[in-house]
């Protein structure tokens, strides 16, 4: 019997296989299921997104097994179309505020 067929999970960073019952991958210590990290969980992903990383939480949405590919281009695009937003908004700021103390 091969390892494939008596481990049939597999760890979503290492691909190492696992036993049914394993909460963590015994090779690179990385939770599975319902012991993930929570800043892989989509929910956090978000929060952080909106509150302190803004486009440098992509690697997160990347890496996390939670969601699909196109639920993963779909995050990604919606984290850097509000990036560009926030940025727009703030070089805007910083114009006017620069306008009103008489520069250029």
């Amino acid at each position: 019997m091969s390892d494939h067929e008596r481990f049939p999970r597999r760890c979503w960073t290492c691909d190492h296989p696992l036993a049914p019952t394993d909460r963590y991958c015994g090779h690179c210590g990385q939770g599975q299921d319902d012991f993930l990290a929570w800043y892989y969980r989509p929910l956090w992903i978000v929060v952080l997104a909106l509150t302190v990383l803004g486009p440098f939480v992509l690697p997160l949405v990347w890496r996390t097994p939670r969601l699909d590919r196109t639920g993963k281009w779909v995050l990604s695009l919606a984290i850097l179309a509000l990036s560009v937003y926030v940025g727009w908004q703030f070089a805007i700021a910083v114009w006017q505020v620069g306008q009103i103390l008489g520069g250029s």
